[in-house]
């Protein structure tokens, strides 16, 4: 019984880290419980949810996929020319 409370709490690390990229807390708590070793690690590797990096002025660079400025003009990962997007849209 003690092993089911352990591995309810430890769900919550993987949700707590996919929840502050912009995901689900109780779908990522549920993985998190069922499959602790694969969930911790897919929560690391999890890119921020698009909704969230609209709402912070941040895009991926289409050549190099890194986060970036909205109206950037040139990545400052890749330093490919990118077009910058105007925030209303």
């Amino acid at each position: 019984m003690e092993w089911i409370i352990v591995l309810m709490l430890l769900g919550m690390l993987p949700a707590y880290i996919a929840m502050a990229k912009g995901y689900n807390f109780l779908l990522w708590w549920l993985y998190g419980t069922a499959l602790f070793v694969f969930a911790i690690f897919h929560s690391l590797m999890l890119k921020p949810a698009e909704k969230n990096l609209l709402h912070y002025g941040r895009r991926y660079c289409p050549h190099c996929e890194k986060i970036i400025d909205y109206d950037a003009t040139q990545c400052e990962f890749c330093g490919k020319d990118v077009t910058p997007l105007d925030r209303e849209s």
